[in-house]
């Protein structure tokens, strides 16, 4: 079992997500939920598979359209989630704002409107006017403890002839 409750400190090790906030935002002393950097140790199978393909010598660039690697991914999907793509639709993706971006091209033209709940991850507003896109922002309200969807106010929102998506 892997022990999720070791505290790792990344300060001073120019870490992205930790020594850097006050560039990114102005204020040193903000908790950084924008990046998905993980707080704990890399998994020892994580670690082993790694250390087996440097072992190999010969580091590249690999394809990944291939059928050992969608044979993985459509069994991954199945077992974990009963669904069982098919692996002529699978697209692979370095990053999710390379995804978002790439699905903004897909499903929606310049000036189209994007929905997006608030607060969000402020690369999807760049990402989404980088595109040429507007953001319709659809705020959560907070109630009780915990946040809730004003479902009237996102029909009303998705109802608009320009609103294309619902990031």
């Amino acid at each position: 079992m892997f022990n999720f409750d070791e505290v790792i400190d990344r300060r001073g090790s120019w870490s992205t997500q930790w020594d850097f906030v006050a560039d990114r935002f102005g204020v040193p002393d903000l908790l950084p939920f924008t990046i998905s950097d993980m707080d704990f140790r890399t998994a020892p199978a994580v670690q082993q598979a790694l250390a087996q393909r440097v072992a190999h010598g010969v580091l590249g660039y690999s394809r990944w359209q291939h059928d050992d690697f969608l044979s993985a991914c459509c069994h991954w999907m199945s077992s974990r989630f009963g669904y069982q793509p098919d692996a002529d639709t699978l697209v692979y993706g370095p990053s999710v704002i390379y995804m978002v971006a790439q699905m903004l091209r897909r499903w929606s033209s310049p000036d189209d409107e994007v929905v997006l709940h608030t607060p969000a991850y402020d690369a999807f507003y760049k990402t989404v006017r980088g595109n040429q896109r507007q953001v319709l922002e659809m705020p959560l309200q907070r109630d009780n403890g915990s946040w809730r969807c004003d479902m009237a106010a996102l029909e009303t929102r998705l109802a608009r002839p320009r609103c294309k998506i619902l990031l």
